[in-house]
């Protein structure tokens, strides 16, 4: 795992602030993780409840797996003057590498926030010593596309679950 992570820093922007996730942060994104279409390409189906996503994110406050080989780390994203959470951002980090993922609700998407959370992320990422990043893109997910290329992410032409690898 990576030593030098300091994994409970909040993450800053031009346009954004990016807090760590915390078991509290679930009512504010509930309403975000409800809408059906954000789940198109990645599969899956909006949270049941609030509890299911306090319980989701009450797990992440740990920011490790259950095995502790792993860091799993998730910022909330809200935009510098607005306190309603928009998205989260999150990072799966093992040794020196990081496989990085987002979310931007539908209200937010086509104004550069998730571009703008990757690539603070990945630079973020880049200064902790992680020399490594990559993201698993549905191949007709365009917009995530442009969001991995935003980071740094070129497609490596290599295929796992059905989704391509970003890499940098």
């Amino acid at each position: 795992m990576a030593s030098n992570i300091n994994y409970n820093v909040s993450l800053l922007s031009k346009r954004l602030r990016l807090p760590p996730v915390m078991g509290a942060h679930a009512e504010a994104m509930y309403t975000v993780l409800s809408d059906d279409s954000l789940y198109k390409y990645t599969g899956g189906s909006p949270p049941q409840s609030v509890v299911d996503v306090e319980k989701w994110f009450g797990a992440l406050e740990s920011r490790k797996s259950t095995d502790g080989h792993e860091l799993w780390l998730t910022w909330l994203i809200f935009t510098v003057e607005g306190e309603t959470a928009i998205g989260y951002i999150q990072a799966t980090v093992e040794n020196s590498k990081a496989d990085i993922a987002w979310l931007v609700g539908s209200k937010w998407q086509g104004n550069g926030y998730a571009s703008e959370a990757a690539a603070t992320l990945s630079a973020w990422l880049a200064a902790s010593d992680i020399d490594r990043i990559s993201a698993h893109i549905h191949p007709n997910h365009i917009a995530s596309k442009l969001v991995a290329s935003a980071a740094g992410l070129h497609s490596s032409g290599q295929m796992e679950d059905d989704e391509e690898v970003w890499q940098n």
